[in-house]
């Protein structure tokens, strides 16, 4: 045994008082008289041996109160704690789940009261020199940085739900790095959170050595329904046509649920659904709407489910166009495949033009150029395609029949670097399609098991670099291309190895033709229908309408207005919003001189949706974690790691002992009479 403060140990000497009151008995004694001697009889006579076990039996309970007392002002701790003892400035990191999890209420007190009751129990037990730092979900510069109790304290008050659901892989690799800024003070990783599920695997592993005290604030498994997401069948909004919006909603419970779903458009009331929904089922809703009005479509969906509200709404933006721009230049004739798919009307402006007499400043006006059966290009219609798909735009090329391939090959070269070389005449079939293509993504409400995809009966072979180049969407069994795209600035060029003939290949005539042309369409519109997740990391593609360096987009809606991270590509600029907003909502990407905004729906990550929490008994049994010891939310954590942190508090039981040893000196003097 060792003493933290041992010279205490002189107060020791204090005993010699008990034992010089004990030696001189300066009681002073009072005759009295007794007028009959009968009355002595009725006094009990105390032997001189009885009186003298009395006397020394306090004298041992006196000395043994002063040892006790000396002994705890002394501190003694076992050898085995002497390593603990000895490092007495701690650097204590505390991460405080402040998820949306946490917001659950029980007993009038949410779940992320009862984690800063906890951890200001841990503050309030701490060293004045100790430093401790504060971490929550936010990631905030602020909390980068080690504190003394009080501001520790003070830190508590400000924690606020978040919206930034974080793994606690990634939350235990902040604290270590947090604690190695303080190599000199002795490092303690505490983590209070309610272990949900989807955010703290089961399997998680540390090799560090730094000790860790996991806390778990109580919670039950609740009941959810979840507005999971939601997405347009067509990439864009159709004027005045039916609109298809899917929208999935799942029920986290163990109960059959009925609900409602709203949509609402610029405010509007456009569809009330009722939806029953099974335990653990998840279903795809599809509401139909039409808008007459051009331009900006704000759109929120919402469900009503309590008491988790934060994923019952999902917003989203898009730009209803009056119609869009398809220009097909033709070598000779107009193709009939072609003009049947893009047929004048609510949807499409479409118009046919002898690339030897297009005018090339009319280009840029069109959502969609396509190349049909084209040899020869004149220069300054050459020149303007390639600057109209560096800015962005789309560019469609079909091969000419007749097998002059001069011109086609001049501007496919100069572009993309490939070019059409020798017929091949053999029948040939499609095999494989590029699935995770935007081309192909929801291009069908339900992909058939036996999808049949285009037969082609004559096709040109490309030149070798085309294959490293180009990404395919169709190809044959042998790995041939069929249809491909390339990345030209900020644009694209399609090009298919068959004419759109059907002499050439079913692929005209299949229901693929018309969809997948449509989505090149759309693929160039500017305004396309926008929905960003907070915490994915999604970016906003708007074009680039800045006037000089010095001007910058800003992110704005519901009074609030900030700058978001931003960097030009080519003809647009790349938005991200994750370190600019942390509400859900709508909101609008501007310049501060420009008049017209790209608008975007904010929706909260619905990674905390799932609300099944782990049992401690559970991860005790199954963690791989080194040199963890974890808590319920019973228990005074601030006391319980004071005590592991400090080793055996032999102070106390010396207190304990002494007042033990003063009880038993006056019951001796009461009773041993």
């Amino acid at each position: 045994m060792n003493f933290l403060f041992p010279f205490f140990l002189i107060a020791g000497a204090l005993i010699v008082i008990p034992i010089i009151i004990h030696l001189f008995n300066f009681r002073k004694f009072k005759k009295v008289f007794f007028p009959d001697i009968r009355f002595l009889k009725e006094i009990q006579e105390q032997t001189q041996k009885s009186s003298q076990l009395k006397h020394l039996l306090i004298l041992a309970s006196r000395i043994l109160a002063i040892l006790a007392f000396v002994l705890a002002f002394a501190q003694p701790f076992l050898d085995k704690d002497k390593d603990k003892v000895s490092q007495a400035t701690k650097a204590i990191s505390i991460y405080i789940d402040n998820s949306f999890s946490m917001g659950i209420e029980n007993n009038s007190l949410s779940q992320l009261d009862l984690a800063k009751a906890k951890a200001k129990e841990i503050i309030e037990t701490a060293g004045i020199s100790d430093q401790i730092q504060i971490l929550t979900n936010d990631f905030a510069n602020n909390e980068n940085h080690f504190l003394n109790k009080s501001e520790a304290l003070q830190a508590l008050g400000n924690i606020r739900l978040s919206s930034k659901p974080r793994n606690a892989k990634i939350i235990l690799e902040k604290q270590k790095q947090l604690l190695l800024t303080e190599p000199s003070l002795k490092p303690n990783i505490v983590f209070i959170s309610d272990f949900q599920k989807n955010n703290f695997p089961q399997q998680l592993e540390t090799t560090d050595s730094f000790p860790k005290y996991f806390v778990s604030v109580n919670s039950q498994s609740v009941s959810n329904i979840t507005l999971d997401t939601a997405y347009f069948e067509t990439p864009t909004i159709l004027l005045n046509e039916p609109n298809t919006l899917v929208a999935k909603v799942s029920n986290k419970g163990k109960e059959e649920v009925n609900t409602s779903l709203t949509l609402l458009v610029n405010n509007q009331l456009k569809s009330v659904t009722n939806l029953s929904i099974k335990a653990g089922q998840t279903l795809s809703e599809r509401i139909n709407f039409t808008t007459s009005t051009a331009g900006h479509q704000k759109m929120a969906l919402f469900i009503n489910d309590h008491p988790v509200s934060f994923d019952d709404t999902f917003h989203m933006a898009g730009k209803a166009n009056s119609n869009f721009s398809v220009l097909i230049l033709n070598q000779q004739n107009a193709n009939a495949f072609l003009s049947s798919v893009f047929r004048p009307g609510p949807q499409f402006r479409v118009d046919n033009h002898f690339a030897q007499n297009v005018n090339p400043t009319l280009l840029k006006n069109y959502s969609l150029i396509i190349l049909n059966g084209i040899s020869t290009i004149p220069t300054a219609v050459n020149n303007e395609l390639k600057n109209i798909v560096n800015e962005g735009g789309s560019l469609m090329v079909f091969p000419p029949t007749n097998g002059n391939l001069s011109g086609i090959n001049t501007f496919l070269s100069s572009t993309i670097g490939i070019t059409f070389q020798s017929i091949d005449t053999s029948r040939n079939y499609v095999t494989y399609y590029n699935k995770s293509h935007e081309i192909f993504r929801d291009l069908f409400v339900k992909t058939p098991e036996n999808i049949e995809l285009p037969t082609v009966y004559k096709h040109y072979k490309l030149s070798n670099a085309a294959l490293s180049s180009q990404q395919k969407l169709f190809s044959f069994s042998n790995g041939e291309l069929f249809l491909g795209v390339s990345k030209l600035g900020s644009g694209k060029i399609y090009v298919t190895t068959s004419a759109a003939e059907n002499t050439w290949s079913s692929f005209p005539k299949s229901y693929w033709f018309l969809p997948i042309l449509y989505k090149m369409a759309f693929s160039n519109v500017s305004n396309k229908i926008n929905a960003i997740t907070l915490g994915s990391n999604q970016q906003l593609s708007v074009e680039n309408k800045q006037l000089n360096d010095k001007t910058v987009y800003h992110l704005g809606g519901n009074g609030y207005d900030a700058i978001p991270e931003q960097r030009t590509m080519g003809g647009n600029v790349l938005i991200n919003v994750n370190q600019a907003i942390n509400q859900a909502g709508m909101y609008g990407i501007y310049l501060p001189d420009g008049k017209d905004s790209v608008f975007t729906g904010i929706n909260f990550n619905r990674n905390e949706s799932d609300l099944n929490f782990w049992n401690l008994d559970e991860l005790k049994k199954n963690s791989r974690l080194k040199h963890a010891n974890w808590f319920d939310e019973k228990i005074n954590i601030g006391s319980t790691l004071n005590e592991l942190q400090t080793g055996m508090p032999l102070w106390k039981v010396c207190i304990i002992l002494a007042l033990l040893f003063l009880l038993t000196e006056m019951l001796l003097i009461r009773l041993m009479n």
